[in-house]
């Protein structure tokens, strides 16, 4: 696909539902802009939730002429959400428009959920809620195709892992995978622990630097899926590395403290 924007326009959305448990539940929302030249004035940007086509809260303010790379916004008056569960998995959408005085600059929506994620020392909660995890790991490259799999067959894993496998978390073993996969698993309630790429290796500095860069990559990607309650970042069945696992954590919590 190719995406035409104007100079200024969305780069990416981060949204963060908060106190989902509670009666202040609102939503953080970290508006990415990318600005190409100089602006020719204040910038208006409007955040709407949404439930289809159902308006359920929105916040407007101006932005003076581009200079920070991201702002920050909050909606809240949430009273009657429905949770995102295994069994009820609720989507919201996130509508953002950015509107120069000559009109509609750009547009960004993203699907999230409300749900509260915890892992204790007495195991994992799922808002509130103790949950045994049971799952399994998933590789895309598909015999004769590789990962050139269509979104209809990317979905079909999610829908046997949970319905035919009865499993309830999958792990992307081992690396980032389709969006269509991911997409799937919010929608049928399948929580997901995705990780970096890599396999039983870590290799010089620039490798490192490498990785770290996949940290980020797949955080920024994937960050409003409900589904995803880890980020591995973590070379799978690698050797320890204090100092390389301190930059990957610290950067995925810097991310995603969610």
């Amino acid at each position: 696909s190719l995406r035409v924007v104007s100079g200024t326009f969305i780069e990416n959305v981060f949204t963060k539902p908060v106190n989902v448990l509670k009666e202040d539940r609102r939503v953080d929302v970290r508006v990415f802009l990318n600005s190409q030249g100089s602006s020719s004035g204040p910038l208006k940007v409007t955040i709407e939730l949404r439930d289809g086509n159902q308006v359920l809260a929105t916040t407007t303010d101006e932005l003076p002429a581009v200079g920070a790379p991201q702002y920050d916004f909050r909606l809240t008056n949430l009273r009657s959400i429905q949770l995102w569960d295994l069994d009820r998995p609720k989507l919201y959408q996130v509508h953002v428009r950015m509107q120069s005085a000559s009109g509609l600059l750009d547009e960004y929506q993203t699907t999230i959920g409300f749900r509260e994620a915890v892992f204790r020392e007495d195991g994992f909660f799922l808002n509130g809620r103790h949950l045994k995890l049971r799952g399994l790991n998933r590789h895309q490259t598909y015999p004769y195709v590789g990962q050139a799999m269509p979104a209809r067959v990317q979905r079909r894993d999610a829908l046997t892992l949970k319905n035919e496998l009865k499993c309830n978390v999958v792990r992307t073993s081992h690396y980032p995978q389709s969006p269509h996969f991911l997409n799937a698993c919010d929608e049928i309630g399948l929580l997901v622990f995705e990780e970096i790429p890599g396999w039983q290796h870590i290799g010089d500095q620039q490798w490192k630097d490498l990785s770290v860069h996949y940290v980020d990559a797949m955080i920024r990607r994937d960050w409003n899926h409900p589904s995803i309650i880890l980020w591995g970042v973590r070379v799978n069945e690698s050797r320890d590395d204090h100092d390389f696992y301190k930059r990957t954590n610290e950067l995925a919590r810097a991310l995603d403290d969610s």
